[in-house]
């Protein structure tokens, strides 16, 4: 398969996961493509392939559902190299190895995935008018520090640009 198409794909499959397959629930539960073909890529064609499609399928699924970059890639990645060390495990039950992988690592995907989220995630403050007034004065304070370098920057390009006429 190779690493490029593994990119391909799984940028592909993290927009399926996240637009068509968000629409199917089965007792509250959705498919998670990106896991699933990471971990059978991993066992059935290799180690490299398996991480580029968790690397890229999870950096897709972060962007594509606003969650914090890094939170999904964490999981798949961990998942994945402990795929590859169980792999050789489970290639005696050749056929059946994929199912038993994805039974045993989905699960840990799922803590994972809760648990990187949840502290990558900010604490969201409570709307008040105190908290309000102080985030507009932190940004005029941020915006009257960091304006003086945009304007200087746009006065010298303005100035480069006479200079060519």
């Amino acid at each position: 398969m190779g690493p490029v198409l593994a990119a391909i794909g799984a940028a592909i499959a993290a927009l399926m996961e996240v637009t068509v397959a968000s629409r199917i629930h089965l007792a509250d539960a959705q498919p998670q493509i990106v896991l699933v073909i990471a971990i059978l890529l991993t066992l059935v064609i290799g180690f490299e392939e398996g991480m580029v499609w968790a690397f890229v399928g999870g950096l897709f699924v972060d962007l594509l559902r606003f969650l914090p970059l890094g939170s999904t890639v964490f999981g798949l990645l961990v998942v994945v190299g402990l795929a590859a060390l169980v792999g050789p495990f489970l290639g005696r039950i050749r056929f059946a190895s994929p199912l038993v992988g994805v039974i045993v690592f989905t699960p840990l995907f799922i803590v994972l995935s809760s648990v990187t989220t949840g502290l990558l995630r900010p604490p969201a403050p409570a709307l008040t008018v105190s908290n309000m007034a102080a985030s507009t004065l932190v940004n005029v304070i941020f915006g009257a520090l960091v304006a003086p370098l945009f304007i200087a920057v746009r006065r010298r390009w303005e100035q480069q640009e006479r200079l060519s006429w």
